[in-house]
């Protein structure tokens, strides 16, 4: 078997045991680590701009399931989603974000088959001219590690972003130690879903590992391909789009 690492933020315990089983179903055997940990901020003030009008804003777009789960708790304690949220034009990333948009907030998004922000910002400037939009204003519910790429192309479209940071991202303080107890011996292939995950994890690596460069390394988006490149290493396969079935296809 293909002996894989994963490097992701945590999700739900029963998800990772179900991704874990679909590895091993392709000859797989798969490990997470977690380099990050996150905290909410801001959502009294997100809240009540969610609870009000969408006045002059033509939507909102998502593009983490932590946006996602940040909005639902600003909306917690009773207080619901303006109705005029319903109507506006909501973008996301990525099929995961999407889902949860409509179980947990019960909004209908676009664009969820891009695999990043480059490709969505793309979809939004399609779909608005085709709506007959040459400008506007978004909002963006983001984490403090945004790499401000949504906003630039957008802005080179002709309509502006405003960002509103209700999440924060921070190195997991238990890392060295998620290494010490899960990390194969055995690791061929490492797999990096965002810049911080390689920013926080490569350190570590290299005091661990003598032959970092030896691995293969494998990056969800061109973001996270880039960093690891900076970072002096080779990239083994960049995956087009953040799902399992596209890591697959590269480890075919």
């Amino acid at each position: 078997m293909k002996n894989l690492v994963i490097f992701k933020l945590a999700s739900d315990e029963n998800s990772q045991q179900e991704i874990l089983q679909k590895y091993a179903e392709n000859g797989i055997l798969a490990t997470f680590i977690t380099p990050l940990v996150f905290a909410f901020k801001n959502l009294k003030e997100w809240g009540a701009v969610l609870q009000g009008e969408k006045e002059n804003f033509l939507g909102i777009i998502f593009t983490s399931p932590r946006s996602v789960e940040a909005s639902l708790e600003a909306l917690s304690h009773g207080n619901s989603l303006h109705s005029s949220w319903h109507t506006a034009h909501n973008y996301c990333v990525g099929p995961t974000t999407s889902q949860l948009v409509s179980s947990k907030l019960g909004l209908q998004c676009q664009g969820e088959d891009s695999g990043n922000a480059e490709v969505l910002s793309a979809y939004i400037l399609e779909d608005m001219a085709s709506k007959g939009f040459t400008k506007g204003t978004f909002l963006f519910p983001c984490g403090n590690l945004k790499l401000g790429i949504l906003e630039r192309k957008l802005q080179e479209g002709g309509f502006f972003v405003q960002p509103f940071e209700i999440y924060e991202t921070i190195c997991n303080p238990e890392l060295e130690d998620d290494f010490e107890k899960n990390f194969p011996k055995e690791a061929e292939y490492l797999l990096f879903y965002s810049p911080s995950c390689v920013a926080f994890s490569l350190p570590i690596l290299r005091k661990r590992r003598e032959n970092v460069e030896k691995l293969k390394f494998i990056a969800i988006g061109p973001s996270t391909k880039k960093s690891i490149e900076d970072a002096g290493i080779e990239v083994f396969r960049a995956c087009e789009k953040p799902t399992l079935e596209h890591v697959l296809k590269e480890l075919s």
